[in-house]
């Protein structure tokens, strides 16, 4: 009997490398992509497998992106930051980032504040100018948009 996978459209040894990478986590398409193209699969492979994963569900972008937005929003990343590392660096489309945040239930507000609490104790006592760009830069670069945590430094209040 030969073998069954001589049958399909993919190469046996490329939906063997694809399952393994999915098998330690989720990865986009465009990065199971990059990866194949440097391990020179051919782009009927690459094509031919990505659908089969696709069809059979071991990968899926939309699945992807909630994981990695939940990933990150725990390590203390705002939503500019996560969306530009998304559709940059992970290939996603913005629709379906944009859709996968309406989906979710983030309090961006509070993730923010979770962060001023832990990088700057001092936060809400009067800040100097300097002290001020600081904390502004950290948060920027963090992706946070100054709606999120503005009210929140130097105000001598405790919000939570």
């Amino acid at each position: 009997m030969p073998n069954a996978m001589t049958h399909t459209s993919y190469s046996a040894l490329a939906l063997g490398y694809v399952v393994n990478l999915l098998s330690r986590r989720e990865y986009s398409e465009y990065e199971i992509r990059c990866k194949m193209q440097e391990k020179a699969f051919t782009e009927e492979d690459i094509e031919n497998t990505l659908a089969y994963c696709q069809q059979k569900n071991w990968q899926s972008d939309r699945r992807f992106c909630e994981n990695y937005l939940n990933s990150r929003t725990q390590r203390g990343y705002g939503l500019s930051r996560i969306k530009q590392e998304l559709r940059q660096l992970k290939g996603i489309q913005s629709e379906l980032i944009d859709d996968v945040l309406m989906e979710c239930e983030i309090d961006w507000s509070e993730i923010a504040h979770s962060v001023l609490r832990k990088k700057f104790p001092d936060y809400q006592q009067k800040q100097d100018p300097k002290s001020k760009q600081k904390i502004w830069r950290y948060m920027m670069s963090h992706g946070f948009h100054s709606d999120d945590f503005a009210d929140f430094i130097g105000s001598g209040e405790d919000f939570y």
